[in-house]
């Protein structure tokens, strides 16, 4: 877990307190305040996504095969695998989100947690299930990394997590939104 948290933790420090003055002279507000949610996000989709690397590498050294003869159905597999990596996944987002706190984010409602941790643990969930059903498809790691960096940092940077979608060019937006 630690390791999972050293790039974000260099995001927070380098982005939030790096371009907070140009956030803030840009008339932004304070872009810690901005940036933590989607470092957040950040966090868990590429946990929960690159959690089903661990399919391709049980196949690799042939434990996925002793899983698979188990009197358990597939499904009961899947789902196991599935819930595991979204667990670990919120639980890193938790950390992160209490974390921040200390880099001076403070929630906007401290009632509106419990759906946002809610929310956490849908996205983990979804994002583990995706990354698991490409493992399951392909055979080597380099192609799930190639297909899964390219799906990911798409969504990721086009989504906004690191500035504002307010003033962004047409294309962009519609690109953005898509």
């Amino acid at each position: 877990i630690i390791g999972a948290l050293g790039q974000p933790i260099f995001y927070l420090l380098a982005l939030g307190y790096g371009l907070g003055s140009i956030f803030q002279a840009a008339g932004q507000g304070n872009y810690i305040q901005f940036l933590v949610p989607g470092i957040i996000g950040m966090t868990i989709l590429f946990s929960a996504i690159f959690n089903g690397m661990s399919v391709i590498w049980d196949r690799q050294f042939g434990f996925l095969k002793e899983t698979l003869v188990a009197p358990v159905s597939r499904t009961s597999i899947m789902l196991g695998r599935t819930l595991g990596g979204a667990t670990v996944s919120a639980a890193q987002g938790c950390i992160l989100l209490i974390i921040t706190l200390f880099f001076g984010f403070h929630p906007y409602s401290w009632a509106l947690l419990i759906p946002a941790l809610l929310v956490m643990l849908l996205v983990a969930t979804l994002f583990s299930a995706l990354g698991i059903m490409v493992a399951s498809l392909l055979s080597d790691m380099q192609g799930f990394q190639l297909i899964m960096n390219f799906v990911v940092m798409r969504m990721f940077y086009h989504s906004g997590p690191l500035f504002p979608l307010d003033n962004v060019p047409m294309l962009l937006g519609l690109i953005a939104k898509i």
